[in-house]
């Protein structure tokens, strides 16, 4: 985490860390809102490399990209500039987007006791955003929600983008407001739009075979799933849904469309068991409907009131002189990761 984060986070928090104890910077210009495909409550974080464009109304990351280029997460032409009806629980506009609750527990919560489509306590709501530039000119946007019965917590997520960087640093944190019996953890989706391969990192002592555990049906194929060390990379192939964990501690993912890269790092404080048979990340693949979704997860923790948890999300562009090979891929991912 930068140092900026660590002064600017002791500030919002709650409760602070000691390792976030020193004040938080003043924030010098308030970022107005603005429209964007025609949301008309947007924010726009840029700077001279890349800009990033945050819609509370729907609670998501809309666009992250090079500054006149393309975004790499699907967005929904029909559903650009509209809001989830009464009632909607999932607003499949694509971006990128946070659950608190690991979907093995949404039977628990649901009046149909299904898993799928999300129950109504997590249903897309408005999120609440500020935002504004420091002294030193980061841009930053803290989306903020409520959860009530029976999650009973408040959420926030905080985005700060740097001058000089082409990755967003996003500060992840859940308070228990009042008793719950449901365990809550930080899963982070970016849906991405027509990835070609998706790479993951696999441990040698991994308690999956080969590193990887297939969350729904069969692992793929060896001629689209390629070992490359402590790597994996998963061909995006014609008709195929595939979901994939990774119990690796290191805690990165990264998709790759011809020659843009998209990689995500997350840092997790906290100890505990992980969601999905102990994945720290995973990848969904449905290439009929054109979208991968590349993931991070937390610890599982069933919170006290007046407890958090915490993480730091990283997601970072980048590019390679040509698209690449699977093995030469997850070389070019390795040497991108930031430790």
């Amino acid at each position: 985490m930068t140092p900026f984060l660590r002064h600017l986070w002791a500030g919002l928090c709650l409760i602070a860390l000691p390792a976030f104890a020193e004040p938080a910077p003043t924030p010098v210009a308030p970022i107005q809102a603005t429209e964007f495909l025609g949301w008309t409550n947007a924010y726009r974080l840029q700077n001279d490399r890349v800009e990033a464009v945050l819609v509370p109304a729907l609670g998501r990351l809309v666009h992250f990209a090079p500054l006149e280029g393309a975004s790499p997460f699907r967005l929904e032409p029909a559903l650009q500039g509209k809001t989830p009806s009464e009632g909607e629980t999932f607003f499949n506009v694509g971006g990128d987007w946070f659950w608190p609750v690991a979907q093995a527990r949404w039977a628990e919560i649901s009046a149909d006791g299904k898993d799928w489509p999300p129950p109504a306590p997590l249903a897309d709501l408005p999120w609440t955003c500020s935002a504004w530039t420091d002294a030193e000119g980061t841009a930053c946007a803290q989306f903020t929600r409520e959860y009530g019965e029976p999650l009973n917590i408040s959420v926030s997520r905080l985005f700060c983008l740097a001058p000089d960087a082409s990755a967003l640093e996003v500060r992840q944190r859940i308070e228990r407001t009042a008793a719950s019996d449901v365990p809550v953890v930080l899963w982070n989706v970016s849906q991405i739009a027509q990835a070609d391969r998706i790479v993951l990192p696999v441990e040698e002592k991994s308690k999956f075979r080969g590193g990887l555990k297939a969350l729904m049906g069969r692992k793929p194929s060896r001629k689209v799933l390629v070992r490359c060390g402590d790597a994996a990379v998963y061909r995006v192939s014609p008709g195929a849904e595939t979901k994939l964990g990774s119990d690796s501690p290191r805690g990165w993912i990264a998709a790759a469309k011809d020659t843009n890269l998209v990689l995500e790092t997350v840092a997790n404080a906290a100890t505990g068991p992980y969601p999905d048979g102990g994945s720290v990340v995973e990848v969904y693949s449905n290439q009929g409907l054109g979208y991968s979704e590349i993931e991070t997860l937390s610890p599982e923790l069933a919170l006290e009131p007046g407890t958090v948890l915490e993480n730091v999300l990283r997601i970072e562009l980048s590019s390679t002189e040509a698209p690449l090979d699977a093995c030469p891929l997850a070389d070019a991912v390795r040497v991108r990761i930031k430790p």
